[in-house]
């Protein structure tokens, strides 16, 4: 036992103080749009179709990219002739739906050369994340208050986003100072943390375990699987795709797999007690 106190002692305290003042080592891509000519290189790189050009008129062009759907392989970033796509650090990187996880640019393109200009950034249809985490809070005010007991639920993931939620919980990052507990029943859990793309096995299963959540339950996708389905896609003979195909979803964790802090950053968000940056540039 003295032992055990004398080295406890000697380590010291390993908990970061501000998880999410750490920079991860690597992330997901950013655009320089203004350095962008919409070429499609970075297109055809892409294995999950996280970034996508469409052609809405002659000489237009917009080239959209899904946080959703990445998985920080960072085959854009070698791909681009330009040196447009660089690698954020950022990991507060939870967002309140699809559509903030994706950031989108217009361009005009010389018939000749095919070579696009930018004129600006698209502005997304639907809610602001100011707007998104008002309702979530004003939903859950009252009822949660400033703790959570969370049920994990992998409906068909590779394990990889398990592993980054078990690190949520080691002295390093330590969720359960933030008030956050895990629990071992959905009847005794607030939020609903799905991971994987819901397979086909899976798709009744979770139905269950939201039904037997209480109200009012949030739900949060963890990984690119659960957010879009990932490298599996949607609507396969196997696999269901994202978990709002199936249950709503109130907050979206990117990432193949998404970073601890990120984890922590979008289990705050379901808190309602704090509100995510979607992109860093």
């Amino acid at each position: 036992m003295f032992s055990i106190i004398a080295k406890s002692l000697k380590t010291g305290v390993l908990t970061e103080a501000n998880p999410f003042g750490v920079r991860a080592p690597f992330g997901f891509p950013v655009v320089d749009f203004s350095r962008c000519t919409a070429c499609d290189e970075c297109v055809r790189s892409c294995p999950t179709g996280a970034i996508q050009t469409t052609t809405p008129a002659p000489g237009r062009k917009t080239l959209s990219l899904s946080y959703a759907a990445c998985i920080q392989c960072r085959e854009c970033v070698t791909a681009c002739p330009e040196e447009a796509v660089s690698v954020s650090t950022d990991v507060e990187v939870a967002a309140y739906s699809r559509e903030q996880l994706a950031r989108t640019a217009s361009f005009d393109v010389d018939p000749v050369t095919g070579r696009g200009t930018f004129r600006h950034v698209e502005v997304a249809a639907g809610l602001s994340l100011s707007e998104s985490a008002e309702g979530l809070r004003a939903r859950i005010r009252g009822q949660l208050g400033r703790s959570l007991h969370v049920r994990q639920v992998d409906a068909g993931s590779c394990n990889a986003c398990e592993l980054e939620i078990a690190a949520t919980t080691n002295p390093l990052y330590d969720l359960e100072r933030f008030g956050i507990h895990v629990v071992a029943s959905p009847r005794h859990a607030d939020v609903l943390l799905v991971t994987g793309p819901v397979t086909r096995n899976m798709e009744i299963a979770l139905r269950k375990t939201y039904e037997a959540a209480p109200e009012p339950r949030v739900v949060v996708a963890v990984g690119a699987c659960g957010c879009c389905g990932g490298i599996f896609g949607e609507g396969t003979y196997a696999a269901v795709g994202g978990v709002d195909r199936v249950v709503p979803v109130d907050v979206y964790i990117p990432g193949c797999p998404p970073r601890p802090q990120a984890i922590l950053n979008g289990l705050l968000m379901a808190m309602g007690v704090r509100e995510g940056r979607v992109w860093s540039t």
